[in-house]
């Protein structure tokens, strides 16, 4: 089968499209013929740097696919052979990851996908949509709390903006001007500028004339400044490395949740409801698996707005 390799951590030139064996599935695993995987930062930084999630020279990255399943290697799965079907594998430990025309994946990590999405936005949806659910999870806000989101044109931003508005949670979406109007259509309550003020967690607070409940981080460096305008006993939440001096989240009695996807059935099918209910990804292009690294490039080039995918047909 046809795979992108990398053979030695490195800059997009590292992506090598190869053939690789058919992928020999464990006990718990089926295979999955991949249509389409979604591109996300942490593909470059695996790409980059193989150490974080452990992964052995040469190796595939990417986390999301969506495709057909193509064995069920005998388990107890309600999949046949042939059924549409969506997964996300696990952050850590995955060496052989969804950029290729096969995947081997644990039968708990795969699901049905919505039949309102095509392969290409089904495959941009798992982690990142997984990861806003879980971080929403977390975070266990009431309707009508503040939401302040840093990174909210993201891939992973743009579907959390969309999530918390459903529940009823006043989104305050922080991004690059070129996507105020786009965050508001899809339910941001206020939308600032990130360049505009050089604390934007002040300038809302002033807005509001009272706290926020909780700040969301998806770029990385921000709760730092946002945990003085949370309430006293509000919640920061990361998806990012963190970093630097959080006494006064101490002294406010914050608590910051760190958020690592954990993949498994149930969430995929929470967010199938969420795509019933109205939730989409904003797909900003899609390439072939022989120019993955172009997708890297754009990837690394920031502002994407939304999510890229690697297609192999």
């Amino acid at each position: 089968m046809r795979a992108v390799v990398v053979e030695a951590p490195g800059g997009p030139d590292v992506l090598t499209l190869a053939e690789l064996p058919e992928p020999t599935p464990d006990v718990q695993q089926i295979v999955v013929a991949v249509e389409a995987a979604g591109v996300n930062p942490v593909d470059v930084g695996n790409r980059m740097d193989n150490s974080w999630a452990g992964l052995e020279c040469p190796y595939v990255v990417g986390y999301e696919f969506a495709g057909t399943v193509a064995d069920v290697n005998g388990c107890d799965t309600d999949l046949s052979v042939g059924d549409p079907v969506w997964g996300v594998l696990p952050a850590r430990g995955t060496r052989w990851g969804a950029y290729a025309e096969r995947v081997a994946v644990d039968v708990s990590h795969v699901a049905p996908r919505p039949t309102r999405l095509d392969a290409v936005s089904a495959a941009v949806l798992p982690l990142a949509g997984g990861t806003a659910i879980q971080t929403l999870r977390r975070l266990d806000l009431p309707a009508g709390a503040w939401l302040l989101v840093y990174g909210a044109s993201g891939g992973v931003g743009h579907l959390l903006t969309q999530l918390a508005a459903a529940r009823g949670i006043n989104v305050v979406a922080v991004s690059g001007p070129a996507y105020r109007t786009g965050l508001l259509d899809l339910g941001a309550r206020l939308w600032l500028d990130r360049a505009e003020s050089p604390s934007p967690a002040a300038a809302v607070t002033e807005r509001l004339g009272q706290p926020i409940d909780a700040a969301v981080d998806l770029v990385g460096g921000q709760l730092v400044d946002a945990q003085a305008y949370v309430r006293p006993g509000g919640q920061l939440a990361t998806i990012v490395d963190l970093a630097g001096d959080f006494d006064v989240a101490i002294d406010r009695n914050l608590t910051i949740h760190g958020v690592l996807l954990a993949p498994d059935r149930q969430l995929l099918d929470d967010l199938s409801a969420a795509v019933e209910a109205g939730v989409r990804p904003i797909v900003r292009g899609s390439y072939p698996l022989a120019e993955a690294s172009v997708a890297h490039e754009r990837m690394e080039a920031g502002g994407v707005g939304g999510k890229l995918a690697i297609v192999t047909r």
